[in-house]
């Protein structure tokens, strides 16, 4: 008998636990009014609603992911079954031009690396205080106890970080630093300190195409741009890791877990060369596809790296 479970939701005072299937969020609640400047979980779901389209979309997405195993499941018991079928290829159903994200690697769609490029390079930050800035908001929001909300409030005064209004430019603002927290994880420095920053900036430029673009993808994915947030499953990540013998990447006790350490440890391995981006939406670890696909498009067609010059051209 196949049970699956379509969603799981607990509210205490602080905070929204919010469950779909294998993809959990902690946030804290989020307000926005009048002029007051952005508070937010750029990485967490906000409240609950049932009746929504999106919940009843990932529910869905669940329940299909749920099956889907199953069906894998029936496939392989007594070795091989169906007469060797191969699983179904989520990447190619979901993205028909998945060359075109890497035009100019040695294989096609995701499939490696090669000499390829993003579509737009990741503009740097102007402003010296940027990662400082970033770091000190994010522990104040309890970075160093598991949580993941940023406010702006608890950013460096006089910050380009701390002062920006547009709340486009600064979600930007908050993904990049992001991709750069999980290049500083996947190089081993320290993604929690404004030099760990600094030190995953340098090694960003450095690494595969496949492998910057998969970053960009998921610190978008994760924050509130294009209709977000969007889940990982960070566990379902880690048993990807594990299923293709590739336990080196899992350095961290964390890697399952949080969102840092474990696309930190994906980072890593295809940046190695012995994972792909299709292989990570193959794993039934990406709560919505649709919209995965729309941030893959707003960072391959340059739509991020163009909102962060705005970001990087207001005066501070």
């Amino acid at each position: 008998m196949l049970t699956i479970l379509l969603r799981k939701v607990s509210i205490d005072k602080e905070f929204s636990i919010v469950q779909v299937g294998q993809f959990q969020s902690y946030s804290p609640q989020v307000s926005y009014g009048g002029l007051q400047a952005p508070t937010l979980n750029p990485y967490g779901a906000g409240s609950f609603n049932p009746s929504s389209g999106m919940n009843m979309l990932s529910m869905m997405f669940s329940l299909m992911q749920s099956l889907a195993q199953l069906s894998q499941g029936w496939g392989s018991f007594g070795g091989g079954g169906f007469g060797g079928q191969q699983p179904v290829d989520y990447a190619s159903m979901h993205f028909p031009n998945l060359q075109s994200y890497n035009p100019n690697g040695t294989s096609t769609g995701y499939g490696g690396g090669g000499t390829g490029g993003t579509g737009a390079a990741l503009p740097r930050p102007s402003d010296p205080q940027e990662f400082a800035s970033y770091i000190q908001a994010q522990i104040a929001g309890g970075a160093l106890q598991g949580n993941t909300s940023v406010a702006q409030r608890d950013a460096i005064p006089g910050s380009r970080f701390g002062q920006v209004q547009d709340p486009t430019m600064w979600q930007a603002s908050l993904a990049r630093n992001y991709a750069y927290q999980f290049a500083a994880q996947a190089v081993g420095a320290n993604p929690l300190s404004a030099q760990g920053l600094q030190q995953g900036m340098q090694s960003f430029s450095q690494m595969k195409p496949e492998a910057q673009l998969f970053m960009q993808v998921a610190s978008v994915f994760k924050g509130d741009l294009l209709g977000g947030p969007g889940f990982y499953d960070n566990a379902g990540l880690k048993s990807l890791l594990e299923s293709r013998g590739l336990q080196q990447f899992i350095n961290d006790p964390q890697v399952g877990k949080t969102d840092v350490q474990t696309i930190g440890a994906i980072t890593a391995a295809i940046n190695s060369g012995q994972l792909s981006l299709n292989d990570v939406i193959n794993s039934g670890t990406i709560s919505d596809l649709n919209r995965y696909q729309n941030v893959i498009n707003y960072v391959s067609g340059g739509g991020f790296a163009g909102d962060l010059r705005n970001y990087d051209t207001v005066p501070v």
